[in-house]
């Protein structure tokens, strides 16, 4: 497994040189802009020339960070709620609450100017006004029907050769990315899986759900590999009969030995915000919660993001129930080494790669490993730093190089900082 602690060899040495540069103690904000709606997650492009947001009037909208240039995309009937990229940078991937994905050019061709109100000449009483226009992005390359209800993930393998999804149809799809062709599809849930992620070493993909039960499963075989026991974050909200526990975040950090699942616990009312925000990391080999990481005041909200630094920390994001936000670093402290290895020994290898277009199903019963023994408890842990937002802040992503953050707000701003 792998924590963060004083570097021991070269590839640590390294680490520790990139920790003095990207310094979360030292983090301004260096740029902001606006938009209309309150936004619903961001990402940044693998170029960290852009940043793509989801909004609540259903676009997306592509920032320049640089001379701050908006351009919209517009294809989905409700709002989007996880963006992705393609191996290559160049396809843009959106997942909606209309059950669709969407593919785009991340830099289309040719951008329309569409002019939404007319200019207005003066009068004696009101002053002249030019023309309102926005830049708008051509059609999606492709729109899939996806997932019956809301298609709640989308996320592009590291390898370029898959994409997963997930939706409220309690289903988990593998689809081909070169021409998003469904693969596999993998039924267990009881209840609307949230985020999947494929596992940086292409053999498994992990989903969790609203009820915070966490599923892993076998890429080429299409089986049920493990159910990882993170009852910490289920919410069933009595009051109004609903699931509303689990993540809405998950990420592997690089070398995919940790997951995070960044989320809700606690629920009483989630609909009126009462409910305890948290990131639970797990040793990905021992298949345990080995952290609980918590915010720095305990104030009711939801963690919306959770990001592993190269540097050696771990970030978040929270949308607290007063509309305000924080962006929040923890330091992993050691953890109790767990078992070895909790998979089957007489679990099947899995194929020499995908040799069908069939779709295969996944298993139902409980024939994934389950282990008996307790796990240690996980170590509580609280943040090093805390970096304060006016508003609620709901989506956050890093530039490949760890320099700079972005963070999507519900006044609609999009805001950068650099380390």
């Amino acid at each position: 497994m792998t924590y963060y602690d004083e570097p021991e060899n070269s590839d640590q040495n390294t680490e520790a040189v990139v920790s003095t540069i990207a310094d979360p103690k030292a983090a301004k904000e260096i740029k902001k802009f606006s938009h209309g709606k309150p936004l619903t997650t961001c990402r940044v492009d693998p170029t960290g020339k852009y940043a793509f947001a989801g909004a609540e009037d259903n676009g997306i909208y592509r920032f320049d960070l640089q001379t701050g240039e908006k351009v919209v995309y517009l294809g989905h009937d409700s709002w989007v709620r996880r963006l992705d990229f393609s191996s290559d940078g160049k396809t843009l991937y959106s997942s909606g609450w209309d059950g669709r994905i969407g593919l785009w050019d991340v830099e289309p061709a040719e951008i329309a100017e569409i002019e939404l109100t007319a200019a207005v000449e003066a009068t004696d009483k009101e002053e002249a006004k030019p023309a309102v226009t926005q830049l708008q992005a051509p059609d999606a390359k492709q729109m899939i029907d996806a997932h019956q209800g809301f298609a709640r993930w989308v996320h592009v393998g590291s390898d370029g050769k898959f994409v997963a999804t997930c939706g409220n149809d309690r289903l988990v799809k593998l689809w081909s990315a070169k021409k998003m062709k469904l693969r596999r599809q993998y039924r267990g849930h009881g209840r609307h899986p949230y985020a999947v992620m494929i596992h940086p070493d292409g053999e498994e993909l992990v989903s969790e759900d609203l009820m915070g039960e966490i599923f892993v499963w076998g890429i080429r075989d299409g089986k049920p590999r493990a159910k990882i026991d993170a009852s910490v974050m289920t919410g069933f909200d009595e009051k109004f009969q609903a699931d509303m526990g689990g993540a809405r975040d998950i990420a592997f950090n690089k070398d995919g030995s940790l997951l995070g699942c960044a989320g809700i616990s606690n629920v009483v009312n989630s609909f009126a915000g009462q409910q305890d925000p948290i990131i639970c990391v797990i040793d990905w080999k021992a298949r345990e919660i080995t952290h609980h990481l918590r915010t720095q005041e305990n104030k009711p909200g939801v963690q919306w993001g959770v990001y592993f630094h190269e540097a050696g920390f771990v970030a978040g994001c929270f949308a607290g129930k007063s509309n305000v936000g924080t962006v929040e670093f923890w330091k992993l402290d050691k953890a109790k080494q767990a078992s070895p290895d909790t998979k089957d020994e007489a679990e099947t290898p899995p194929s020499k790669g995908v040799e069908s277009d069939a779709v295969v199903e996944g298993k139902t019963t409980d024939s994934y490993e389950q282990t008996t023994e307790s796990p240690p408890k996980p170590i509580e842990q609280k943040p090093f730093h805390v970096i304060k937002v006016d508003k609620a802040v709901r989506g956050l992503d890093f530039t490949a190089d760890g320099r700079r953050f972005a963070i999507a707000c519900a006044d609609g701003s999009l805001r950068v900082y650099q380390l």
